[in-house]
């Protein structure tokens, strides 16, 4: 394939870009919504444990941000009403975030959207195809995981 470095850097740039648009679309064409996207996905980190909700070092782990920076965003959503705060019944320095009734909301939508999104994609390619990307794609994400410096 003729300059095979410069087309997957490309593929992989407009890729990334289309996926932030569509998120950032998908916001912005719901005036119910007036959240930002790395909002949305810290809720979304929060949604996924809906019984215990989150730790504050795992929603810091999980946004790749600090554990101060994490404190702050999840403020500025506790004050909008999509997250509450409330301490470990067996350790006071501990906090669990967790969703509100609001929070819920925008956390079963954005699922929605992104089932909605996943389903549209799916019905474009045949079973081995499916298969096929399903195989690159993890292969590209363990790969590109591997590259990433540990901190």
């Amino acid at each position: 394939m003729q300059n095979f470095s410069l087309l997957l850097n490309n593929i992989l740039v407009d890729t990334y870009h289309s996926i932030l648009r569509l998120e950032s679309d998908f916001l912005l064409n719901d005036s119910r919504i007036n959240l930002s996207i790395r909002e949305v996905h810290l809720i979304e980190c929060v949604g996924t444990d809906k019984e215990n909700g989150k730790a504050v070092s795992e929603i810091a782990e999980y946004m790749k941000v600090t554990r101060p920076t994490a404190t702050v965003a999840i403020n500025k959503l506790e004050k909008k009403g999509y997250l509450s705060k409330q301490e470990s019944a067996l350790d006071g320095r501990m906090v669990h975030v967790k969703l509100t009734k609001e929070g819920r909301k925008v956390d079963e939508y954005h699922r929605a959207y992104h089932r909605s999104l996943v389903h549209a994609i799916e019905t474009e390619f045949s079973e081995d195809e499916k298969e096929y990307l399903i195989r690159t794609i993890l292969r590209l994400d363990n790969f590109l995981k591997k590259t990433i410096p540990q901190t």
